[in-house]
């Protein structure tokens, strides 16, 4: 019984999907998540970056980002960065905090 109450009171006070991503999935999208693919042309300026929302791999982000550095002609991504955001759990204001950030 105090089993049952413990595993209740994570349902109600925690937060399981989030925590079971974290022990399984810590670099890579839980297949209920979504990345978010940020590039940024040139790495010296990262106030300037291009967004695609919503993929459903950390492969599919770095796919797109490699589309979008061939665009800018940054074969390589060189002269530009990238990051994939795994899963956005809160915000305050503009700024979108994620569970995760992996390249």
């Amino acid at each position: 019984m105090p089993l049952l109450l413990l595993i209740a009171a994570w349902f109600v006070f925690g937060d399981p999907p989030k925590n079971v991503a974290n022990w399984f999935w810590k670099a890579d999208a839980a297949p209920w998540e979504t990345v978010d693919a940020f590039y940024y042309p040139d790495k010296s300026d990262l106030e300037v970056f291009i967004v695609g929302y919503g993929k459903k791999t950390v492969e599919q982000c770095r796919d797109w980002v490699y589309l979008k550095a061939a665009e800018y002609q940054d074969w390589g991504i060189k002269r530009g960065d990238y990051e994939c955001a795994i899963e956005p759990i809160d915000s305050i204001g503009s700024l979108v905090i994620y569970r995760a950030t992996t390249r």
